[in-house]
């Protein structure tokens, strides 16, 4: 297993339920990015995507809070060593809400590089952004049971 991280920092690898604005949105923000549907059929079942994602060292972004939950994913991110870092859909999300928070995940980086090196993996992580305080103490990751 490799660590994912490069000489710019670590690999992101967004799953199909982020779309493709939310990857493209981050490499333009300068982070390393790979999109599901970039490497996968669109159909792939996580069961099969996972192990190789996780083989890289690469970090999973998702929206799907129920991975850590169905028995065949759950098992495979525990297999695999999996680093997983979900996102959670306002309750009153506008047109561009992605976009807004691939901005917001860029700029916590800080916070997200510091979990990623003292949290070992498997891990599920649930990325917060708290709009009413700033620098970062804005960002924050809270781990979750797995």
């Amino acid at each position: 297993m490799t660590s994912g991280l490069s000489s710019e920092g670590p690999v992101y690898f967004c799953d199909r339920n982020l779309g493709k604005k939310f990857p493209h949105r981050l490499r333009e923000l300068g982070l390393l990015v790979k999109a599901h549907d970039e490497l996968f059929q669109p159909d792939t079942p996580d069961e099969i995507w996972i192990p190789q994602v996780c083989a890289q060292g690469w970090v999973i972004l998702t929206l799907d809070a129920r991975i850590r939950y169905r028995p065949g994913e759950k098992a495979s991110l525990h297999l695999h060593g999996a680093k997983v870092i979900l996102f959670t859909q306002p309750k009153k999300a506008g047109p561009d809400w992605l976009l807004a928070l691939a901005k917001e995940f860029t700029e916590a980086q800080g916070n997200v590089l510091r979990f990623l090196q003292r949290t070992p993996p498997p891990f599920v992580a649930r990325f917060h952004v708290n709009p009413e305080k700033r620098g970062s103490k804005r960002h924050r990751l809270v781990l979750l049971s797995l």
